[in-house]
């Protein structure tokens, strides 16, 4: 088996996140509203790579963005 264990860049991640939320002319708003969160908060956490998004909202975050969820992250 080749198996090399996956390494999440969190700084990465975050920046690509904003990257697609504002190609897509979302507000934060805007978005905490189609994930259903009661504040944007946590995605201000999410894009100054604070927090990582739950598998949940990441999904959500990829038929938002129309993308595959793991295109949503980067590795190192």
């Amino acid at each position: 088996m080749d198996y090399r264990k996956a390494i999440l860049d969190k700084e990465a991640t975050s920046i690509r996140l904003r990257s697609l939320r504002i190609k897509a002319n979302l507000t934060h708003d805007r978005l905490a509203a189609l994930l259903q969160l009661n504040t944007p908060r946590v995605i201000y956490d999410w894009e100054c790579a604070k927090k990582m998004p739950n598998v949940e909202n990441l999904y959500n975050l990829a038929l938002i963005f129309n993308m595959k969820m793991e295109d949503l992250l980067v590795t190192k």
